[in-house]
């Protein structure tokens, strides 16, 4: 069943789903844009906002509404202008933010992924840092935002590179800090210099140096960090008999023993103690 879009179908609607569905989505005439710019309701004066079939002109008319959302939502339209989004008194919290639809439909577009890079507003930078692909010159210029979340939500979608990816590996308090390590900048020649770094997670990155050598990995294993630690005992350029001597420990023989060096002539053994069936 479509959506009301006159103002006698929405105040008809006895469902209030469908009631603030129409007010964000919907194609609604006048004469319901001015009823939703106006309500009391503050929740549907931001579906105003948000609805792109709503008018510029009388989006902006909330451009100093009491609630802070809906100013927040208007500010965030692709219909404005820089100058109309600097004037909107809105205020940005920390946390997640959804891409306008509006950014979205631009990703595949150089020219407005680079205008959007360039807003001052850091809610539509940070969307664009969502786009499966970016220029060069775009990547730059978000690598070196002042915001934080710009640069960690770039470093999210693969696109950082080398030296943010390592900064945020080595700073950012989420729990997904890890993944930042598989993205294809990561793993560069130059990683060994963190071997002694004071912070563990750069120590751990020493290890994703693709030309480390089994000296670093066996040096890596001995360190106080239990995490830095079981990824050296992973690594298949442990020396020997480093692997072997962790076998026997009560350090890490789970990690060692699934690391993929290890000798075929001791798999056998450490089976038939699992009892596993040959």
């Amino acid at each position: 069943m479509p959506l009301p879009t006159t103002l006698a179908y929405f105040l008809a609607e006895a469902d209030e789903r469908r009631r603030s569905d129409a007010a964000y989505k919907a194609p609604v005439d006048a004469a319901l844009a001015a009823h939703l710019a106006t309500h009391d309701d503050s929740s549907l004066r931001r579906g105003a906002v948000c609805n792109p079939h709503v008018s510029t002109a009388l989006a902006l008319t909330l451009a100093a509404d009491p609630e802070p959302a809906v100013r927040l939502a208007l500010s965030m339209r692709g219909d404005i202008t820089e100058e109309q989004r600097a004037a909107i008194d809105y205020t940005v919290h920390e946390g997640r933010f959804g891409v306008p639809g509006w950014v979205e439909e631009r990703f595949g577009d150089p020219g407005a992924l680079r205008e959007i890079a360039a807003s001052s507003h850091v809610l539509l930078r940070r969307g664009v840092t969502c786009a499966p692909e970016l220029p060069a010159d775009v990547i730059e210029k978000l690598a070196a935002d002042e915001d934080y979340f710009v640069r960690l939500m770039l470093c999210e979608n693969d696109h950082a590179p080398h030296e943010l990816l390592v900064e945020m590996f080595a700073d950012w308090k989420g729990l997904s800090w890890g993944m930042l390590a598989r993205r294809r900048n990561f793993a560069r020649p130059g990683l060994a210099r963190y071997a002694d770094d004071p912070n563990y997670r750069l120590r751990l990155a020493a290890l994703a140096d693709p030309e480390g050598t089994p000296e670093l990995v066996e040096r890596l294993s001995h360190d106080p960090d239990d995490t830095v630690r079981g990824r050296a005992a992973a690594d298949p350029r442990l020396p020997h008999a480093r692997l072997v001597e962790l076998l026997g420990s009560n350090h890490m023989p789970y990690t060692a023993a699934a690391n993929p060096a290890l000798p075929t002539e001791l798999m056998h053994p450490l089976l038939d103690i699992a009892g596993v069936q040959r």
